[in-house]
């Protein structure tokens, strides 16, 4: 062998350098999906926070409105309905807002459906909110 020159090894057909290509365009078609998955649960699972906080706040509202000394079930419940309906007109759908109202005690119930970002998730959401009513007591 004449000095200088090297002995090449021979390859085969199919290097390591070609053997790789593309194999990041599998990878991201493989973990895209369960990226995206990811993503959108975070996404849902916030929005069953913020419509639990919502239908609480509503109900703890419309209870304030039953509980007044004038007051009755009716108004609790529109109280209610209209809380939702300014603060989050789509966040909850359907709803259903009931109310009621005994000699000492108001009570409203708010339950519905959370808006959903994936179609085959369904979550549904109930708050309630009661407390005395305002009354006059005689002094003995």
């Amino acid at each position: 062998m004449p000095t200088g020159q090297r002995h090449r090894i021979p390859t085969s057909r199919f290097s390591r350098r070609n053997r790789d290509r593309g194999s990041s365009v599998v990878e991201f078609v493989i973990t895209m999906p369960g990226l995206l998955l990811a993503v959108l649960l975070t996404v849902q699972v916030g929005l069953c926070q913020h419509a639990r906080h919502v239908a609480l706040a509503a109900a703890q509202e419309g209870a304030r409105a039953a509980r007044e000394y004038n007051g009755t079930a009716e108004a609790g419940r529109r109280r209610a309905e209209d809380y939702l309906a300014g603060l989050a007109p789509s966040l909850l759908r359907p709803r259903e807002v009931t109310a009621e109202r005994t000699a000492t005690v108001a009570t409203v119930r708010v339950r519905g459906r959370v808006t959903s970002v994936l179609p085959w998730l369904a979550v549904s959401v109930a708050e309630t909110s009661s407390g005395p009513v305002e009354r006059f007591v005689p002094s003995p």
